[in-house]
């Protein structure tokens, strides 16, 4: 499996209530990074965020893990949950790259509206693809894919609001992250 598109993930009314735990936008000088922008992540976490965690509950079970496990092949039984809330904003970019090994899943879902081509860009050998930005869509890949992924500069003139949820293993230093 080199990545799945996923499309309607959520109910409406949960995709809305989704969209209410987005916080206001600012304004991010981007280096190709998520990570240059930490102090404005917002992570589901049961201690920080209880109310908004609970609405990926059941990504938090065994049934869940083994549903990914059977879908992808990698081993998520001890994986640990993580549920970030991204909002990128104008200027905002990703450089291409494989997600690191501790990362057994991403699942990243886009939600609001924007333009179609603020998707996630895929790259393999023979080409690529973007992966539209469609509301309560998105897509998935795996630890064992090795799936290069970025966005490019200068496309992204809006507010991209997505959901990314990951199960991640080994030595995950950001515990707070983890829901």
């Amino acid at each position: 499996m080199h990545w799945v598109h996923v499309v309607s993930c959520w109910s409406d009314d949960t995709a809305d209530k989704l969209l209410a735990y987005f916080p206001e936008p600012v304004t991010v000088a981007h280096d190709g990074r998520r990570a240059s922008a930490n102090e404005f992540r917002t992570f589901a976490t049961r201690r920080k965020t209880p109310e908004l965690a609970e609405l990926f509950s059941n990504f938090d079970t065994t049934e869940a893990r083994d549903f990914f496990t059977d879908l992808t092949s990698v081993d998520c039984s001890q994986g640990k949950l993580r549920v970030e809330l991204c909002q990128d904003g104008p200027g905002f970019w990703l450089e291409n790259h494989i997600d690191i090994p501790e990362k057994l899943i991403t699942l990243q879902i886009y939600l609001d509206s924007g333009n179609r081509d603020w998707g996630t860009h895929l790259f393999w050998n023979n080409g690529g693809l973007i992966v539209p930005f469609e509301h309560n869509s998105g897509w998935m890949t795996c630890c064992k894919s090795k799936t290069v992924h970025g966005i490019p500069e200068k496309v992204v003139d809006g507010i991209r609001k997505s959901v990314i949820i990951n199960y991640v293993a080994g030595d995950w230093n950001d515990t707070d992250q983890l829901y």
